[in-house]
């Protein structure tokens, strides 16, 4: 029996004790309808992707990210396998063919994982030596190639740690806030209470900084409707996704967030770290984020220890079970 949790256990633990409150606060009495989509006005929840389309959006305001905006799950926000750009699963049937007749369980195949690195998967990662070692040391719950039991996890997550930047991007992107004020953008993620300030006064990135799990952002506009943002200065604790790829003090991001109209947006997201990388590589490529109405509240989403203790020992024991050996 393969003892893997195929569900990260902080998102299953988040998701379940935030569910009894969100329950309890989205009745019939509690709820707006806007662009056809009924929502509680507490702990409001966004649209299926599905609805999306139907909607009329006028053009966009110049210069002008502010606003709710919501990465649909069906549109792969929650990116629990690795960054959409480099998912750490193998192509379709790659795995039954090269170990026909063997069991998942007896090669560690699949999302049950069990590999050291990433040979084989759809699109692999520019890995410099050093990248590839650091690689190795970081123990993903997956699910993924690399994914180890829960228990084995050296994921910052698992003991609430801050996700970071770009982590807060490159897994469980849901719903953010963008503030604008006339010398910085706030970035404010419901997952984990991520908080970020974007300068945009024309000062430059600090040389030597003290590193900081959000890094040290400046951003400018490239046109009307195109925002870019570099950070860099960001704790080498963290990691880049949910399949533990990792970074170094080099570690420079690049945000391009890109308004298509009025409630659409794209964001592209761009790593450099020549240490861990050969070469800069993209994490999202014109991910859609749309835009809520401005009485959209967002549900708090933090990690608390006492509760992730209380659900880990409830769950002990809890597996996703392979084929029993004969």
């Amino acid at each position: 029996m393969t003892k893997c949790f195929a569900v990260p256990i902080i998102a299953l633990a988040v998701a379940l004790l935030c569910a009894p409150r969100l329950a309890a606060q989205s009745g019939a009495a509690q709820t707006k309808t806007t662009q056809d989509h009924a929502r509680p006005l507490w702990n409001s929840v966004p649209p299926l992707k599905s609805a999306y389309s139907t909607w009329k959006s006028k053009p966009a305001p110049k210069r002008d990210l502010s606003g709710i905006w919501d990465a649909a799950e069906a549109d792969g926000g929650r990116q629990v396998s690795g960054n959409l750009g480099h998912l750490a699963l193998y192509p379709a049937g790659k795995e039954m063919k090269e170990n026909r007749g063997r069991r998942p369980d007896e090669y560690g195949g699949g999302t049950l994982g069990g590999h050291e690195d990433e040979t084989g998967i759809a699109n692999p990662l520019p890995y410099t030596p050093e990248g590839l070692a650091a690689l190795k040391l970081n123990k993903p719950s997956g699910p993924g190639v690399r994914q180890v039991p829960i228990e084995e996890t050296n994921d910052p997550l698992a003991v609430c740690d801050p996700a970071g930047f770009p982590y807060m991007e490159m897994y469980e992107l849901r719903t953010i806030e963008l503030v604008q004020t006339p010398k910085q953008v706030i970035y404010l993620n419901q997952y984990y209470g991520g908080r970020r300030v974007i300068w945009t006064d024309g000062r430059d990135l600090p040389k030597d900084p003290d590193p900081r799990f959000y890094g040290y952002s400046v951003g400018h506009w490239v046109d009307d409707y195109t925002f870019v943002v570099e950070t860099t200065g960001i704790n080498e604790r963290t990691w880049l996704d949910h399949a533990g790829r990792p970074h170094s003090d080099q570690l420079r991001v690049e945000e391009r967030f890109h308004r298509v109209d009025g409630d659409n947006m794209q964001l592209t997201v761009t790593i450099y770290d020549p240490k861990m990388y050969s070469e800069p590589w993209v994490a999202l490529n014109k991910f859609p984020l749309h835009r809520m109405p401005d009485d959209f509240d967002i549900p708090e989403q933090l990690c608390s220890p006492v509760d992730v203790a209380a659900y880990n020992k409830a769950v002990n024991g809890a597996t996703v079970s392979g084929p029993e050996k004969k």
